[in-house]
């Protein structure tokens, strides 16, 4: 098992370093060696150690981004990012409060890839189970009552073409893995651990 440090040092990149062009501005990224005007930083997301002088980062206190603040770090991008402008409502907890989308607009429009057109939409909305039938989810196996229980149609993110009809959780579950089956055979493997 890992041990990972909690006392970490957070940073982000204020400007453009020629030494790493692929950390972005606003990219974050933790101290690994303190050298003075000299850091090394292990930029998250481009999963690089980059020495960066002083001048071209900025620290913050990792407790303090996220939903209630006005700054959040995309779970995609790893950029700190104002909360309010960068991150859509998700839904609304107890005592009426709003939780955001853990991906920044920008990372959500890639999640989200191609819709389903509006034509083909129609014809498979003429096969949806109507309200009160009984349906069987295809991938859980679970039979619910249409209209009680929420059905979507699911499609590829990738095509935008539609694969069918399954209960509001299988479609979630998958969407969580992107749609990738890299990361759904990492899950099977997971699960099939002793």
């Amino acid at each position: 098992m890992e041990n990972y440090c909690t006392n970490l040092k957070f940073v982000f990149l204020k400007s453009r370093i020629t030494t790493s062009p692929q950390v972005a501005i606003k990219e974050v990224g933790y101290i690994k060696k303190d050298m003075g005007k000299l850091v090394c930083v292990y930029f998250i997301k481009a999963a690089v150690d980059v020495e960066v002088p002083l001048e071209h980062l900025s620290y913050f206190e990792i407790d303090k981004v996220g939903d209630n603040f006005h700054f959040k770090i995309c779970d995609r991008c790893f950029k700190i990012l104002p909360t309010k402008e960068n991150f859509s409502n998700n839904r609304i907890k107890s005592h009426k409060k709003i939780t955001k989308r853990p991906s920044c607009k920008s990372c959500r429009k890639h999640k989200d890839g191609i819709t389903i057109p509006v034509d083909v939409r129609k014809k498979w909305e003429k096969l949806r189970p109507a309200n009160y039938d009984l349906f069987k989810c295809p991938i859980c196996d679970k039979t619910t009552i249409a209209g009680i229980s929420k059905i979507v149609l699911d499609h590829c993110h990738k095509s935008g073409a539609p694969r069918g009809f399954l209960c509001e959780s299988c479609n979630t579950g998958i969407g969580r893995f992107d749609d990738d089956i890299i990361l759904v055979k990492r899950a099977l493997d997971w699960l099939n651990r002793k």
